[in-house]
């Protein structure tokens, strides 16, 4: 007997699930300990040793996000994903050549059409737009792998994403490998990344995918790796990103050329030509992404360059309505002109980086959030009070990393900005900025505490 479809947020659970979930965490916790084991053996790399602890954070966030959201927001967008998978496993089982049409199809309601009383079928909202139906494409492998149960699904997507936070993690040890306590704080044990980001959500899915394209990324330039795998890992993770939030790419696309030609800049060892070119390179990289993102315009939609500012206001002027209850804050009012949205960039980078404040809290989970900006602020203060300029314009100046992780963190601040004015909105959102510019913040505190100059490691 099949699973309904609807379940209004009242998520069944069966009794076969909790020695399911037990089971999971016990077989993954083997799985991790071997690889541990082996990893050590032949590096003696005590980054590893973060390696189990992080997995562990990620299912416990997993869990503990799916039981809220079952529990006490009694159900979202998080489970109309999962109810709409059923729909597609239901027609799977009765009739697989129409399931791979759905997977294949479009949002129309031809495609809609092949859902039956028999399958159920999946919520108009989320099937008719392209995002959200590709979300609930990428959940029913896991749902299916986990025999239609809700919070076995949503743990076996914390165990995927957290692939990507951990590679990410690894990238940054690799450069610097002294201060792999605090990066592991930094990337691994933030609170909202394993709360927001172990869910079945959006973010879940564009947090890992965007990890993955920073790493494949720093494969390319630092030549490591295969390259097949580079390009795969590059291809995929931007097609995640592209399909369901392509406003990231937006971001990543000018950091990734920055870092790239930074790389070489440095390898030029007259430096007043560095100086003299460096100018024209930006200019280059500029126009270079500017007609990038103008050829993937169609993918983009309204996020292309020719309408992203246009769609800002639309945006932030919406989640100023009264029907997000009061979690709505305010950065000015601004129009569709580049220099009133410009304007608006120290309070939008502020709001990306830093808000809810502590005090704009009005519940237990965004209380979570700001106790984890307040540990953000704080660092960040520490940094530029304690730090001298000097090093850290050396530290930005020397480590491309440094510098990419800075330009994607401060641009995806100032978009999610100027984009979202609800709370509820912001926590998720400004995800996959934490583990860079924490990341980049923990290597300048690292670096002050240590007292002593580093080189990256090769």
């Amino acid at each position: 007997m099949n699973i309904p479809t609807f379940t209004y947020g009242k998520v069944p659970v069966q009794a076969w699930e909790y020695p399911a979930i037990i089971f999971i965490v016990i077989l993954f916790s083997i799985i991790g300990l071997q690889i541990v084991r082996k990893k050590n053996y032949k590096s003696q790399d005590p980054s590893w040793k973060y390696f189990l602890p992080g997995m562990w954070l990620k299912l416990g966030g997993g869990l503990f996000f799916a039981l809220i959201y079952v529990l006490y927001y009694k159900g979202g967008d998080t489970t109309s994903y999962y109810e709409c998978s059923l729909a597609f496993i239901n027609l799977l089982y009765h009739n697989p050549m129409a399931f791979f049409e759905a997977m294949l199809g479009g949002g129309t309601l031809e495609i809609k059409s092949l859902f039956t009383s028999q399958t159920g079928s999946p919520m108009g909202y989320v099937f008719f737009d392209d995002k959200t139906r590709m979300v609930v494409k990428l959940c029913i492998p896991l749902v299916l792998l986990g025999g239609k149960s809700y919070f076995i699904a949503t743990l076996l997507l914390s165990l995927a994403t957290y692939g990507g936070l951990w590679r990410l993690y690894r990238m940054f040890v690799r450069y610097f490998p002294q201060f792999y306590r605090n990066l592991a704080i930094a990337i691994l044990f933030m609170p909202s990344v394993i709360f927001w980001g172990s869910g079945i959500l959006k973010d879940s899915f564009t947090l890992a995918a965007t990890c993955y394209f920073i790493v494949a990324t720093d494969m390319f330039i630092s030549k490591h790796g295969n390259v097949f795998g580079k390009w795969i890992m590059i291809i995929l993770s931007g097609f995640v990103i592209i399909s369901i939030k392509p406003y990231i790419l937006i971001i990543l696309l000018p950091g990734t050329m920055v870092w790239f030609f930074y790389q070489r800049i440095k390898q030029i060892k007259n430096k007043y030509f560095r100086y003299v070119i460096v100018p024209f390179i930006y200019v280059i990289i500029l126009g270079g992404s500017y007609g990038a993102l103008t050829q993937l315009g169609g993918a983009l939609g309204k996020f292309a360059p020719d309408k992203a500012l246009e769609t800002a206001v639309v945006i932030q002027r919406d989640l100023k309505q009264s029907y997000y209850d009061g979690s709505s804050f305010d950065i000015g009012e601004f129009d569709a002109s580049a220099l009133s949205v410009a304007s608006k960039a120290p309070a939008a980078i502020v709001a990306g980086l830093f808000r809810p404040f502590i005090w704009e809290c009005k519940n237990a989970v965004m209380l979570l959030s700001g106790l984890e900006n307040l540990f953000i602020l704080v660092l960040t203060l520490l940094v530029l009070v304690r730090v001298r300029f000097k090093v850290i314009y050396r530290l930005i100046a020397d480590e491309p990393l440094i510098l990419y992780s800075f330009v994607f963190a401060l641009l995806f601040a100032f978009m999610i900005g100027v984009t979202t004015s609800n709370f509820g909105a912001l926590v998720r959102f400004k995800i996959p900025l934490i583990p860079l510019y924490m990341g980049s913040m923990m290597v300048m505190y690292s670096h002050l505490n240590a007292g002593k100059s580093f080189r990256m490691k090769k």
